[in-house]
C-alpha cells in the first residue's frame, strides 16, 4: 500500500508539467491625444460626478448604485461564472465517492459446466459498501488550461459588471442634466409667453385705439402661439426624461427631485485624460476584453492536448458480503485500483478541427481586444474635442443672448416712437427666445461632454463604486 501510495503522489507530482504561455500581444496604442489635455490622471480615481456639486445628482446616483436591474445582473452573472469556475476548477482534485448496493440474485444453472458440483442455493444476498476514485491524471494541464480560461473569464465577467455600473452612473448624471436644462428651457418659455401675452394685449389695445392695424396683431398672437407650442413641447418631454432617469434608479417611473438650476452647478475646470496607454487599466470593456483573450487563449491549449494520450486513475476500497453481519469483518474486504490509458488513433480529423476552432476563437478576441481599443481612443478623442469646442460655444452663446436682448430693448424703444414698424420687435423677441433656448441647450451640453469624458476615460473610481454596489445585493 506504501507503494500504491508513493506511486499517486508521483503522479501528482508531475500533473500539470505544461500550461498555456499567455503575454500581452502587440497593441497599437499612440503616444498622445489628437487635442490637448492634462496628462495627470489621478482625478479620475474619485468620484467625479460630485464636482457638480448638486446633492441630488450624487444620491440619484448612490440610489441607482444600489437599485439599478441591470447593475442587479451582472452582479449575478459574476456569481454564474464564479460556479462554472469551481466546477472546472473540481477536475484538479480526485473524486471520492461512497457507494452502497443491496441485490438479491438468482443464478442459472443453465450457464454452468454441467458436469460442476450442483449449486443447491441459487438464490442469496449480496451486501456491498465500497469507495471509489476516480482521477483524470492532468499530465498535459488540459483542465488546469480549461480551468484558467474559466477563471479569464470570471474575471471579465467582473469588469464587464464594471463597464455596466460606468454607463449607469454615467447615463444617470446625463440624464438628469437632460432633465435640468428642460427644466430651464420650460422656465424660460413660460417666461416668455407672459412677456406675449402683454405685447399682444398692448397690440389689441393699440389696434382699438386705431394706431395699427389687424397685422400687428395677428402677428403678436402667432408669436404667442410659438411660445405656447415649444410649452407643450417642453411638458411632453420632462415627465419622459423623468420616466428614465425613474427606471435607471431602479424604480417605476415617478416625479424626480430637483437639485441646483443648471447655471448654477460647478463646472470642472480641468479634466485629466492621462495616457492613450491608461486606458489598458482605467477602462473595464478593455480590461474584459484583453480577458477574454487570455481565456481563449488557454482553450486553444487545452484543444491542443487532445492530441496527447491521457490517463485516468480509478481505484475502490470498500467490502463486501452474502450476509450483512460479516459485511465489516475482515475476510469481506476488497480494493483495486488501476491507471487507464487513452490514445487518439483516429477520428477522422475531429480534434484538428477541435484545434482549428479554437485558435480562430482566441484570434477572433484577439481583433475584438484591438477594435474595442480603437473604439476608447475614439471616444476619448471625441469627448475631449467636444469638451473644448463646447465650452467655446457656450461662450458664444452667451455673447449671443446679450446682444439680442440689447436688439430688443432698441427695437421695442424705436417701435414706441413709430421709427420702425412691430415687425421689427417680432423679429428680435423671435430670435431672442431662440437664443436663449439654445443657449440653455449649450451649456446642458457642456455638462454632458464633461459626463461622456468621464465616462471615456474609465478610471479608480469605477472600482470604488463596483465595492459599494455590492453591498446591496439581496441574500439567498
Amino acid at each position: 500500500m506504501s507503494r500504491v501510495i508513493l506511486y499517486v503522489f508521483c503522479l501528482f507530482a508531475c500533473v500539470g508539467c505544461t500550461k498555456p504561455y499567455y503575454s500581452r500581444p502587440p497593441l497599437d496604442i499612440p503616444d498622445e491625444w489628437r487635442f490637448e489635455s492634462n496628462e495627470d490622471s489621478t482625478i479620475c480615481n474619485r468620484e467625479w460626478w460630485k464636482q457638480f456639486n448638486d446633492p441630488v445628482l450624487d444620491q440619484l446616483i448612490e440610489v441607482a448604485l444600489a437599485n439599478n436591474k441591470d447593475i442587479l445582473v451582472a452582479i449575478e452573472r459574476v456569481f454564474e461564472f464564479y460556479g462554472r469556475y469551481g466546477v472546472t476548477a473540481s477536475g484538479l482534485i480526485p473524486e471520492i465517492d461512497g457507494n452502497t448496493v443491496f441485490t438479491r440474485q438468482k443464478f442459472s444453472i443453465a450457464a454452468f459446466n454441467p458436469d460442476a458440483p450442483l449449486i443447491t442455493n441459487r438464490i442469496f444476498n449480496l451486501y456491498e459498501g465500497f469507495l471509489s476514485l476516480n482521477y483524470l491524471i492532468d499530465f498535459w494541464g488540459q483542465v488546469k488550461s480549461l480551468t484558467e480560461a474559466d477563471y479569464e473569464e470570471y474575471l471579465g465577467t467582473i469588469e464587464a459588471r464594471r463597464n455596466v455600473l460606468l454607463t449607469v452612473v454615467s447615463s444617470v448624471a446625463t440624464t438628469y442634466m437632460k432633465l435640468r436644462q428642460l427644466d430651464l428651457q420650460l422656465k424660460i418659455s413660460e417666461e416668455t409667453l407672459k412677456s406675449r401675452q402683454e405685447s399682444l394685449e398692448l397690440a389689441q389695445i393699440r389696434f382699438e385705439l386705431g394706431e395699427t392695424s389687424e397685422l400687428e396683431v395677428a402677428q403678436a398672437e402667432a408669436l404667442l402661439e410659438s411660445a405656447a407650442i415649444e410649452i407643450k413641447r417642453l411638458e411632453r418631454d420632462i415627465p419622459q426624461t423623468e420616466n428614465q432617469l425613474s427606471i435607471l434608479i431602479g424604480f417605476n417611473p415617478q416625479d424626480i427631485l430637483r437639485g441646483l438650476p443648471l447655471f448654477e452647478m460647478s463646472t470642472p475646470i480641468d479634466i485629466p485624460a492621462g495616457l492613450p496607454a491608461d486606458l489598458l487599466e482605467q477602462r473595464p470593456d478593455v480590461r474584459q476584453a484583453e480577458y477574454e483573450l487570455m481565456a481563449t487563449n488557454a482553450r486553444a491549449f487545452a484543444a491542443w492536448t487532445n492530441y496527447l494520450p491521457q490517463f485516468t486513475l480509478t481505484g475502490q476500497f470498500g467490502s463486501s458480503s452474502s450476509q450483512l453481519h460479516r459485511l465489516l469483518t475482515n475476510p469481506a474486504d476488497f480494493w483495486l485500483w488501476g491507471v487507464t490509458g487513452f490514445v487518439p488513433l483516429f477520428n477522422a480529423g475531429e480534434t484538428g478541427f477541435q484545434v482549428m476552432e479554437a485558435k480562430a476563437i482566441r484570434n477572433e478576441a484577439y481583433f475584438t481586444l484591438q477594435q474595442v481599443l480603437l473604439n476608447a481612443f475614439r471616444e476619448v478623442n471625441n469627448a475631449l474635442i467636444t469638451v473644448q469646442k463646447n465650452k467655446e460655444l457656450l461662450v458664444e452663446q452667451e455673447k449671443q443672448v446679450k446682444v439680442l436682448r440689447v436688439y430688443l430693448n432698441l427695437a421695442t424703444l424705436r417701435y414706441q416712437e413709430g421709427e420702425v414698424d412691430y415687425l421689427n420687435v417680432l423679429d428680435a423677441e423671435r430670435t431672442l427666445f431662440d437664443s436663449e433656448l439654445a443657449y440653455a441647450q449649450a451649456k446642458a451640453d457642456v455638462f454632458t461632454a464633461i459626463i461622456s469624458l468621464y465616462a471615456s476615460l474609465g478610471g479608480g473610481w469605477v472600482t470604488q463604486a463596483d465595492a459599494y454596489s455590492q453591498q446591496f445585493v439581496p441574500c439567498d
